[in-house]
């Protein structure tokens, strides 16, 4: 099954950071050599600054040449820092910070050179490891993101050990790292397998949670709808229950005109139980506004009638073509 493939930015282990006097984007900075924490700190340090000099050097370009000049000229090369950044987990391979690294390279230059000596070396590190606790614990600190090569090894970890109590959160991981690798056909089964398994065995556990978000982008309405009903049906938090009825309203939503009436319904119902909670006033008006929608533009409802000028600058509206074939473009710049 195909997942709605989304272009992430490419993650950071920090934030971003305001600019230090003196240090250009291309300079690099002074690392102590021997000290693993300041030699990434120093790096990390670094590549922001390069990101936020090319960001402020993008945002005041006036023209397309001055933009095209500075994404040639200010934008930082991920793959050169990929080197520097590998060479720290090389150089310090038992401290902590090499993973930290390591996950930086994957995340930053999928693709690279340096990227694929990094996934190894992770998938190296993953393979030693026996103890769950001890794999679970590892991939607290590694984004599933960008991690897609090394998901079937530490799912067939998990596989082997269902009852231990690290099993689910280590097969929610790989569902976090499969969850946008639709074009990947393998590890695209993999993620439709392991949701398949913890819905079947683990479906109250409330490490599943995240699987509501994840199950609501799905491109397969059918399945979704399934484990969304199933989690409904077996979640034992109030919050998880609203989000899954909301998830649920807008898989239907946009499945078919059929399913409109049930959408509605769990739009309302979301509305109510979202109303029962703290903290969710945003959802509340995210519901309403997909309520008021569904309502007026849902799947076989009439067409709104629309009214402007055409090309020519004569008013007209959508109705007065009643009857005929109409071809609506709709396009404008963001």
């Amino acid at each position: 099954m195909k997942r709605f493939l989304f272009c992430l930015a490419a993650c950071t282990v920090v934030g971003l950071g305001g600019l230090s006097p003196g240090l250009r984007a291309d300079e690099p900075a002074k690392v102590d050599k021997g000290d693993a924490a300041k030699e990434l700190a120093a790096l990390n340090q670094e590549w922001n600054e390069a990101q936020q000099a090319f960001f402020k050097a993008y945002g005041e370009a006036k023209t397309t040449d001055d933009k095209q000049k500075a994404l040639k000229e200010k934008r930082p090369n991920a793959a050169t820092f990929a080197e520097r950044f590998l060479k720290v987990a090389e150089t310090n391979p038992n401290s902590p910070q090499a993973t930290q690294a390591l996950v930086w390279v994957v995340s930053n230059a999928r693709g690279s050179d340096a990227a694929k000596k990094a996934t190894g070396k992770i998938e190296d590190r993953i393979a030693a490891i026996k103890d769950l606790d001890e794999l679970q614990s590892t991939l607290a600190g590694l984004p599933g993101y960008g991690m897609g090569d090394i998901a079937p090894a530490v799912a067939e970890k998990a596989k082997k050990n269902l009852d231990h109590p690290k099993a689910v959160p280590v097969l929610m991981w790989v569902c976090s790292a499969t969850l946008y690798e639709g074009g990947n056909k393998d590890l695209g089964k993999l993620y439709n397998d392991t949701v398949d398994l913890l819905m079947d065995r683990f479906s109250d556990r409330k490490e599943l949670a995240p699987l509501v978000d994840y199950l609501a982008q799905d491109s397969d309405p059918e399945w979704a709808a399934k484990h969304l009903r199933k989690l409904l049906g077996k979640a034992s938090s109030d919050d998880t229950k609203a989000n899954a009825t909301f998830a649920l309203a807008k898989l239907l939503k946009n499945k078919d005109e059929a399913s409109q009436p049930e959408a509605e319904k769990l739009f309302e119902k979301a509305i109510e139980q979202f109303g029962k909670l703290s903290g969710k006033q945003q959802l509340i008006t995210q519901a309403k506004n997909e309520l008021n929608d569904i309502k007026l533009r849902g799947i076989g409802k009439p067409v709104p009638d629309i009214a402007g000028d055409d090309l020519d600058g004569k008013a007209f509206k959508l109705s007065d073509y009643k009857g005929k074939v109409v071809l609506i473009d709709f396009w404008g710049f963001w």
